[in-house]
């Protein structure tokens, strides 16, 4: 039974990949399609590896699926119950006892395996493979959007979202971040068709709604960065048209007005964003890493205490440390040592684009780059003082360094020699 599952599955999926390439066969830079969803499923599988003959412990991908095969059992002998159990955190459900992962965005994550679980007859590897898939074609949309409306940034954007090595392996498999990501990358999308006056249908304004649901269930975190700053620049540019609106200055104040509802309505919603109470989170967990992890794996920040002015003292530290560390010297693994190659690359593409400031100050998108290195600068911060270990935070850090990576390779000319060269050759 489970080899003919397998069998239908693998089918279903070929099936789904056939009419997605047929779909974007045509686009110019379909070239690049097999090779990037190749990458993704292999990622997927890499990871399941890693976890299994590496680390050699279950890590989240397996505790997650062990976790959903308790719910497909429910589900196969009382389907009603396993609808409740979706349907509702009850620690009195029976079932509730039995689940390792109890935490809601934990939970959340095992009830979506589940549902995969349900299709696959409980098979991790092609679980893996749905998931890697779903997320391939989310940062596949993200990519042709911005090469459709932005050509000059094709190359940076196939780079970011398709091939870079970190984001791809961190964002496949049955994991978190594949699903996160999968969704971020959707919003993003949907936030660059808005930008350059592209209609949407109704099906795709669902799915925006849809991804924004998962995204906040998942990791709220990206989303209460993300919308306040998508929400601002939208506004911002719709405004700016109808009043006619020249002056940078005016449209700045427009920005900073319009952020402000959209956070004020995140804040609300999660505890963890009180004003009064965030720096007290941020630094709760910082120490939380900081006693679980040794001392060479982990950023330190000086005496790091829950008050305005010792997290704005700490910011610098956090943005170069959140994005370039580790460097070589700080290597102590195997996978650091490929984490700190990633980071001398970006700081090599970083120090090449310094010249290209004055074009984004003159871009008539400056606005919209203006929002996007707000959202690097913000979540990086977060994440590096939150989360101060660098395993952790080179796995949480591609829901910005992808970002990142685009804004500096756009227009590069180090990127434009290695091009060039390749083109060459």
């Amino acid at each position: 039974m489970k080899i003919l599952f397998a069998i239908l599955n693998v089918a279903l999926v070929a099936f789904i990949i056939y009419r997605h390439w047929k779909f974007h066969r045509k686009n110019e830079i379909a070239v690049f399609y097999w090779p990037g969803l190749l990458s993704k499923i292999v990622a997927g599988i890499a990871l399941g590896m890693v976890y299994l003959y590496y680390y050699q412990i279950p890590g989240d991908t397996f505790l997650f699926f062990e976790d959903s095969k308790k719910l497909t059992e429910l589900a196969r002998t009382d389907f009603l119950s396993y609808v409740r159990f979706l349907l509702f955190d009850e620690p009195t459900h029976p079932l509730w006892t039995e689940i390792v992962y109890q935490q809601s965005r934990a939970l959340f994550m095992v009830k979506i395996t589940s549902l995969f679980g349900l299709i696959t007859f409980d098979n991790y590897w092609i679980t893996s493979l749905y998931f890697s898939v779903l997320s391939f074609m989310c940062a596949w949309r993200l990519t042709i959007t911005i090469v459709g409306s932005f050509p000059s940034a094709k190359t940076a954007a196939i780079v970011a979202f398709l091939f870079f090595p970190s984001v791809v392996f961190w964002s496949s498999g049955l994991i978190k971040e594949s699903i996160a990501m999968a969704a971020l990358l959707f919003l993003s999308s949907a936030v660059v068709k808005i930008w350059v006056g592209k209609q949407m249908p109704w099906w795709e304004w669902t799915l925006v709604i849809f991804s924004a649901w998962i995204e906040w269930h998942l990791k709220y975190y990206y989303l209460a960065v993300f919308l306040p700053v998508a929400v601002a620049a939208l506004i911002t540019r719709r405004l700016s048209a109808i009043w006619h609106v020249k002056s940078l200055a005016i449209k700045m104040l427009l920005w900073s007005v319009t952020f402000i509802g959209p956070l004020a309505i995140i804040s609300a919603l999660r505890p963890n964003f009180y004003p009064a109470r965030i720096l007290a989170v941020i630094v709760s967990s910082n120490r939380e890493f900081i006693s679980m992890s040794s001392a060479e794996d982990v950023i330190e920040f000086p005496a790091l205490e829950p008050t305005v002015g010792s997290i704005l003292t700490n910011i610098p530290r956090a943005v170069v440390s959140g994005i370039f560390r580790p460097l070589p010297w700080e290597a102590h693994t195997m996978f650091q040592w490929l984490i700190a190659f990633e980071n001398v690359i970006l700081l090599l593409f970083f120090i090449t684009s310094i010249g290209n400031a004055s074009l984004m100050l003159k871009s008539k998108d400056r606005l919209l780059l203006f929002s996007m290195i707000l959202y690097v600068f913000t979540l990086c911060v977060f994440l590096a003082l939150s989360t101060p270990n660098f395993g952790t935070l080179s796995r949480y850090r591609i829901s910005f360094v992808s970002f990142f990576l685009l804004l500096i390779t756009i227009e590069n000319p180090l990127v434009k020699k290695l091009v060039a060269l390749i083109q060459r050759s």
